[in-house]
C-alpha cells in the first residue's frame, strides 16, 4: 500500500549490499546481476538480519534458519511469511529506494 508520505531516498551501495535506515525502517539493499532490490532487513521468522543471507540467483536465503525469499516480490519460497519489499532502482549509476 502506498502512502503519500513515501519518497525516494538515495542509497550509497559499495559492493553488492548495504543496510540503511529509511524513515525509521532498517532496509537491506542488494545488487544481484544487473538489478537492485530492497527488503526489510529482518527475517519475518525471528527477526534475524537478512543482510547476512546468501544469494542464490534471484533468491535470498536467511543465514540463520534457511528461509528463502524471492528478491523480486518478497514472497517466501521456504517458510511461512513474506518479507517486506521496497521499490528500488538504479538511475545513472545512483541507487534509489522508496520508503
Amino acid at each position: 500500500m502506498s502512502s503519500s508520505s513515501e519518497r525516494w531516498h538515495r542509497v550509497e551501495l559499495a559492493g553488492d549490499r548495504a543496510v540503511v535506515r529509511l524513515d525509521g525502517d532498517e532496509v537491506v539493499v542488494i545488487r544481484s546481476a544487473d538489478r537492485v532490490y530492497a527488503l526489510a532487513n529482518a527475517c519475518p521468522h525471528q527477526g534475524n538480519p537478512l543482510v547476512d543471507g546468501d544469494l542464490l540467483g534471484p533468491t535470498l536465503v536467511c543465514a540463520y534458519h534457511g528461509w528463502r525469499f524471492d528478491l523480486e516480490t518478497g514472497a517466501c519460497l521456504l517458510g511461512d511469511e513474506p518479507v517486506r519489499r521496497y521499490p528500488a532502482e538504479e538511475r545513472g549509476g545512483t541507487v534509489w529506494v522508496r520508503a
